[in-house]
């Protein structure tokens, strides 16, 4: 965070940032505002940033940044309540931002392209699979002995 923030205070060089796993030893609700600020700080201008994760709550707060991006452009008369929800600094607009998964050898987007969020994926769908594990052991529990 530091040398972000020493390479965007009144720098006119345009930057490419590259950071993996931001989400690490964060909260969840922590994640959510370190995005709000890389998205600030490393999207200002021209420059660029590219974030490898394995965190869905990473990508969550991606679709929020878009969200609010998307409900500006259709409701700009919105634009001061939108930002009490999310900062105007933090918006991504939808048209510059890409989202893939990586996975044996292979490379594919999990935007959706009908609402330019990111989709269901496979790093949700390990809840799905817990929760399917989890309405099992139940069932066994109830069933008579």
């Amino acid at each position: 965070m530091i040398v972000i923030e020493y390479l965007t205070k009144e720098d006119l060089q345009i930057h490419s940032f590259i950071i993996e796993e931001p989400e690490l030893n964060l909260y969840p609700t922590a994640q959510q505002g370190l995005m709000n600020w890389l998205v600030e700080k490393c999207t200002a201008g021209e420059n660029d940033l590219t974030i490898t994760t394995h965190s869905p709550y990473i990508l969550a707060s991606c679709n929020l940044l878009m969200e609010a991006y998307k409900v500006w452009q259709d409701r700009p008369e919105l634009a001061a309540e939108i930002e009490k929800i999310v900062p105007r600094a933090s918006w991504i607009n939808p048209d510059e931002f890409s989202a893939y998964y990586v996975a044996d050898g292979t490379v594919r987007s999990i935007q959706d392209e009908r609402t330019d969020l990111i989709g269901g994926n496979e790093l949700d769908a390990v809840s799905g699979q817990i929760s399917d594990a989890f309405r099992k052991l139940l069932r066994l529990k109830k069933q008579p002995a």
